[in-house]
């Protein structure tokens, strides 16, 4: 979030937003929102984003290899966008 905003304050009020939207795709709650309207599937690969279900197994202490690529592939989803935002400043 850094890399999309001069401002640190701004940055940090959306990485918490980022987090708790992440950290909230997996409770019935919300996942029940989405049902009225979307299909199946989709609120399946909503469910499936969230950090919560990832980090239950790993504090528990099973470490699972999906759990383990979840999060892998989530950093590395977030340092291909920073390069690419990078990217596209440097160009300009």
């Amino acid at each position: 979030m850094s890399a999309l905003t001069k401002n640190a304050t701004v940055a940090f009020i959306l990485a918490v937003v980022g987090c708790f939207i992440f950290l909230l795709a997996g409770y019935p709650l919300v996942l029940d929102v989405f049902r009225a309207w979307v299909p199946q599937g989709l609120v399946d690969a909503i469910a499936s984003l969230s950090l919560l279900t990832h980090f239950e197994a790993i504090s528990k202490g099973v470490i699972d290899l999906r759990d383990l690529l979840y999060f892998a592939m989530l950093i590395g989803l977030f340092l291909l966008d920073t390069v690419i935002v990078l990217d596209v400043r440097k160009s300009e």
